[in-house]
């Protein structure tokens, strides 16, 4: 099987939230553009089967493997929607596809406050210029926007209500949260006229409705449009290194929907961008320079690394529906009262509770400490991650989040804790290659002209103690701007 050689003006490597935003940028700026994704196109049918949910699942739902941490089957070995890595204290689980994780994310769109920002960013980034201009670009093109009043007062959203009023009862402050949700679609299912997707909380492994506003449909479709950007899906990037010439060459593989290799490629290009998210980018860097193609890569590689996520269900409250409703509409902000550390929550349904007996399920998350790390092992050629899930400055998380719900359980009697604690299955996680230590300010790596970084492994381990997809399209919204500046100046 012979290598087959090509050149392009810019390459992106991933189509998630920032390698979506490069490639538009790129191209609106003249620039032709190759974006190679390692997934596969999730084009939602009439019939709306496209993705595997929680009640059908099969290799759809998992990245060429027989096993997923989210479920007991065994599955067949498809180029599914998510490829999980069992580390050391956390199993980090990674999106595939075109679209990556705004696929299948609960499309939860939030701005950490000033002082959250401060915390996770300190003077890495000013929180003036971001909350005045990318976080407005990154909502800009995202569209995003909270749940309808005619959707929320719904039957299907009856937990949501429930929720809310029971932090009405505990004085603690919530508000309808941004969702990158297309609500006529929602309405159509509430209708019966699309598959019920949203409405039954079928979504963790994609929205079979089309109601989720992913970038596959909207910013990279737009960049598509152009007419300067091919998007190659099933290409899997082995390999980056310096060509010689000033540029980089990328080597990478075409595959089947069962993982078989057709061909392999080597494309060459003076502006790589790198957006394949936390372990996709940090992967192929520490990868780089453990072979020696990128020795010079700074120590700051694979560090800085957090997962905030905190996993939470309530019981003992009247009947709320709570398989329904989705995705999460209520985020909770108790930022400012707990005694331990800021606390977000957002209910969120879940399929498997048991009738008749008043479940309330949350995801939290708190600001998280940048205390994981990526190692390369040569043996595996693949990264391992060590988070000290242990540590009294990750334990200090549940903590927080039990404050929140024993004021909420006390508040509402008859209502109980059935469980709230860190995530060891964590789809959150963000750094690995942080924004000013390993790069530039723009995302340029140090020491590699023309090598870019845009995505989820820039942030210091934490997004603010919120979900982290609107900080990282509005940093990719930041660092794109300065490197298309460069490349088309």
């Amino acid at each position: 099987m012979e290598d087959q050689q090509h050149r392009t003006d810019a390459l992106v490597v991933g189509t998630g939230y920032a390698g979506a935003i490069a490639a538009l940028r790129l191209a609106e700026a003249g620039v032709r553009t190759l974006v190679l994704e390692r997934g596969r196109r999730w084009p939602v049918t009439a019939q709306g089967d496209t993705f595997a949910t929680q009640r059908d699942l099969d290799g759809r739902a998992a990245w060429l493997s027989e096993r997923s941490p989210l479920t007991d089957k065994t599955l067949d070995v498809y180029t599914g929607v998510l490829e999980s890595l069992d580390g050391d204290g956390l199993t980090m689980i990674a999106a595939a596809g075109v679209g990556g994780a705004s696929l299948l994310s609960n499309a939860t769109m939030v701005e950490p406050s000033p002082a959250l920002f401060r915390q996770a960013f300190g003077d890495v980034l000013d929180h003036t210029e971001m909350t005045t201009r990318w976080y407005r670009e990154a909502r800009d093109l995202i569209g995003c926007s909270p749940i309808p009043q005619d959707v929320y007062a719904s039957e299907f959203y009856r937990s949501a209500r429930s929720f809310a009023e029971q932090l009405d009862r505990a004085g603690i402050p919530y508000s309808l949260v941004d969702l990158a949700v297309d609500w006529d679609v929602v309405r159509e299912e509430m209708a019966g006229r699309r598959v019920a997707a949203e409405v039954a909380g079928l979504n963790l492994f994609g929205v079979n409705s089309g109601a989720q506003r992913s970038v596959d449909v909207t910013i990279l479709a737009r960049a598509e449009a152009t007419g300067r950007v091919e998007v190659r899906p099933l290409s899997v990037v082995t390999s980056v290194r310096p060509d010689g010439s000033g540029g980089y060459a990328v080597a990478y593989e075409r595959i089947d929907e069962r993982g078989t290799v057709l061909e392999r490629h080597e494309v060459r290009t003076r502006t790589l961008v790198l957006a394949a998210g936390t372990l996709g980018t940090t992967r192929l860097l520490m990868r780089a320079r453990a072979a020696g193609a990128l020795p010079d890569l700074d120590g700051a590689l694979g560090t800085r690394v957090g997962n905030s996520e905190v996993i939470t269900a309530r019981t003992g409250m009247p009947e709320n529906n709570p398989t329904q409703g989705g995705p999460c509409a209520i985020l909770v902000r108790d930022w400012e009262t707990n005694p331990h550390a800021p606390v977000s929550l957002l209910n969120f349904p879940w399929v498997d509770a048991p009738a008749g007996e008043g479940w309330i399920t949350t995801i939290g998350a708190c600001p998280s400490p940048a205390l994981g790390s990526f190692r390369f092992d040569e043996k595996k050629d693949d990264v391992v991650l060590s988070w000290p899930v242990d540590d009294p400055r990750v334990t200090v998380m549940a903590k927080a989040v039990q404050d929140t719900l024993d004021r909420l359980d006390a508040a509402n009697p008859g209502s109980s804790t059935a469980f709230a604690r860190v995530g060891t299955t964590g789809g959150n996680v963000v750094g690995g290659v942080p924004l000013g230590l390993v790069t530039g300010h723009d995302g340029q790596v140090h020491g590699h002209p023309g090598l870019y970084v845009v995505d989820s492994s820039l942030l210091h381990g934490s997004s603010g103690g919120v979900p982290p997809a609107l900080t990282v399209a509005a940093v990719a919204a930041r660092t794109v701007a300065g490197m298309v500046a460069r490349v088309a100046g």
